[in-house]
Formats: structure tokens, C-alpha cells, sequence
């Protein structure tokens, strides 16, 4: 494993590695292949009680518990994963409030992110384009645009905080938009939105008709 990685490794290896010892009849490699052979495969341990795992030829207690645990966190971690992918897909201007809200809701200053997506709105990439003061952050339009050429994003969100907690959009948010929907045009980005975090609420540039953009 430490040689090629565990990805090189057969299931009944990795189930070796579980295990850690046979049983006193055979060593841990043999032990696994025969347990996977009893289950129908390493897909078909998944899910099984201790209980039925203990009920395999060759595990006790201990190696059942260990088996068990590990297989619940392998199950775990992919549910983990899974959610994840759903919630990186922004469908509307709450998923995107609701992404950032806990990390800049409560932030005494300003800050400006980019956020590249896919094709599909899946978030490719966020960007910190800039840090600002309590009720100013300046923009640089190359700062934004970089990363999300270098990553090849088609889409792209903007978000930023406003200290005060009211996400009212300024004069000055709506100028800037505007001109970083234009850029974004020659460049072949579309802009789906720029959404202003509060406290509590946020503004959404593109509910509110404020893009500027066709």
C-alpha cells in the first residue's frame, strides 16, 4: 500500500488491512477473501448489522465491531460527499445566500468573492477577490476574471457582505456590477447574479433587475 497507494490494492487487501489479523486458521489475506466470498462481494458487507457480520465464518466480536465501524464510515463519507454536490449547485439567489451566509453574515468588514460554476451552476471555484473596511472593498475587474478564466468556468456568481446587516445594494454595488456583466460578456462568462449578504437577509442584483446586462 505505502509502495503503490491503496487504490492498487484488491478488496481483499483492503479488507486485510481492516481486519489486521487472521483468526489463527488463516492470515488476514486469506481470512478476507473467504469473507468476501461468503457476503457475494465487498458491496454486499454494506449495510449488514455486526450482528450478521459476527455470523460470517472467521470473525469474532472484535474483528465484526472493527469491520462494522469501518464500513459505517466509509458509508458515512459518502453521504458526506454526496450532499455536498447537491448543495454546491445553485439553483436561485437563497442557495447562493445560503452557501455564505454563516462565513460573512456576521463579518466586520467587507469582502468580495467570485465563484466560478459549471454549465450546470456546480460551484468549480471560489475566489476571495478582495478585503475591504467596514462599508468599502475595492474591486478590480482583473481579480475577478483570472480565476475564472484559468478555471474555465462558463458561469459566475458574485457575492459580498455588508457590515451594517442591511443588504440594501448600493449605488455603487449596482455600478459595479454592470461593469463587471459588460467584461464578462467579451469574455464569454455569463454573470447569473450578485447577491448582497446582511445579518439576517440578503439583495439579489438579478431579482431585483439591477444586472444591467440583456
Amino acid at each position: 500500500m505505502w509502495r503503490l497507494g491503496p487504490a492498487a490494492l484488491s478488496d481483499a487487501e483492503l479488507l486485510a488491512l481492516v481486519l489486521g489479523t487472521g483468526n489463527g486458521k488463516s492470515d488476514a489475506l486469506e481470512l478476507a477473501r473467504r469473507l468476501l466470498a461468503q457476503a457475494g462481494g465487498a458491496d454486499r458487507l454494506i449495510g449488514l448489522e455486526p450482528a450478521e457480520l459476527k455470523r460470517l465464518e472467521g470473525l469474532g466480536p472484535g474483528k465484526a465491531a472493527r469491520l462494522s465501524g469501518a464500513l459505517m464510515l466509509a458509508l458515512r463519507a459518502l453521504e458526506s460527499r454526496s450532499r455536498l454536490a447537491r448543495e454546491g449547485r445553485f439553483q436561485c439567489s437563497r442557495d447562493i445566500f445560503e452557501h455564505f451566509h454563516k462565513r460573512l453574515g456576521l463579518l466586520k468588514h467587507e469582502v468580495f468573492y467570485a465563484v466560478g460554476l459549471s454549465s450546470r451552476n456546480e460551484v468549480l471555484r471560489e475566489v476571495l477577490v478582495a478585503k475591504g473596511t467596514v462599508n468599502e472593498c475595492r474591486v478590480e475587474p482583473q481579480e475577478v476574471f483570472r480565476p475564472l478564466i484559468s478555471e474555465g468556468a462558463p458561469r459566475a456568481v458574485l457575492v459580498h457582505n455588508h457590515p451594517s446587516g442591511d443588504p440594501t445594494p448600493s449605488p455603487n454595488d449596482i455600478a459595479l456590477t454592470r461593469r463587471l456583466c459588460q467584461a464578462a460578456q467579451l469574455l464569454g462568462i455569463l454573470i447569473l447574479d450578485h447577491v448582497v449578504v446582511g445579518q439576517k437577509d440578503f439583495a439579489s442584483l438579478r431579482d431585483l433587475g439591477m444586472m444591467g446586462d440583456p
